[in-house]
């Protein structure tokens, strides 16, 4: 099968499980906020802050979100990779700072808020990934506004249903934050990528898969170790995900800390990539 067909299939592999997840969460009804939502197992005050163990947990996310911009900014990733890349790291050290200011004063905005940035975080990650995947067009800037755009539309009609009746849908955003954890996998094990590899992604969905496990084991963990909760393991394990792309951004081909071994691993896939038929 050539390059081209290859692409084809896996674009189409990819498009359907996107229907898919829409149809589901259309089915599913409306995911609405609930005062449930705010409660969290470690609410201990420090030093006159609020949940402070939650609060503080978020910010090991706001370093490995600067390195991966300083990262990404020095690399040698094509423009085309590098745009969307840098998008999520700065959204991500937004959402880890939104994170904080909401375990501060817990609020349905401040929840939302949160939410819209990862939506539109993954989605320029999503976004990066065809871009290296498929074609450079997916990392484009006008594909970047885009991706920044349908978040954004997510959370208006989140605020519109929360304005009107008081109980906004969270499906649009849930949908831009599973999406990629389907894609983003599913393209890296169908197509070859020139940065990064399907170990690279299969490490970095794996500490994504342990923290959302830890966030829903929030009184679980918590009561196992009397210090830490699940939900503060979460924010630190989300940190290591973005840690771990930011080194990859670092040692991409042509950069100061590009391992001199990997040149030629690098050149003989996309030269096989090339001359395949």
């Amino acid at each position: 099968m050539s390059p081209r067909m290859s692409q084809s299939c896996a674009s189409v592999l990819l498009l359907a499980m996107s229907l898919a997840l829409c149809v589901g969460l259309l089915a599913w009804g409306p995911i609405e906020l609930t005062p449930a939502d705010h409660r969290f197992a470690d609410q201990r005050m420090w030093a006159g802050m609020p949940n402070a163990v939650n609060t503080l947990a978020c910010l090991p996310l706001v370093g490995a979100s600067l390195w991966g911009m300083l990262a990404t900014s020095r690399s040698s990733l094509p423009a085309g990779i590098r745009a969307p890349r840098f998008g999520f790291f700065a959204l991500a050290a937004l959402h880890s700072a939104a994170s904080a200011l909401y375990h501060l004063v817990p609020s349905d905005a401040g929840f939302a808020l949160s939410h819209w940035l990862v939506a539109a975080a993954f989605t320029l990650l999503l976004l990066g990934s065809l871009a290296e995947r498929i074609d450079s067009m997916y990392g484009s800037r006008s594909a970047v506004a885009v991706g920044i755009g349908a978040a954004t539309l997510a959370a208006a009609w989140w605020a519109m249903g929360h304005a009107w009746s008081g109980h906004g849908d969270l499906r649009a955003m849930l949908l831009l934050e599973c999406l990629p954890l389907l894609l983003i996998p599913t393209g890296a094990f169908n197509l070859p990528g020139r940065f990064t590899s399907a170990a690279d992604w299969l490490w970095m969905l794996g500490l994504y898969a342990l923290a959302r496990v830890a966030g829903l084991a929030d009184a679980a963990v918590f009561d196992a170790t009397s210090w830490i909760s699940g939900h503060a393991l979460m924010h630190l394990l989300l940190a290591g995900v973005a840690a771990c792309l930011a080194y990859r951004a670092g040692i991409a081909p042509g950069s100061a800390r590009f391992p001199a071994g990997m040149v030629g691993e690098s050149t003989q896939r996309r030269t096989s990539l090339n001359t395949a038929s």
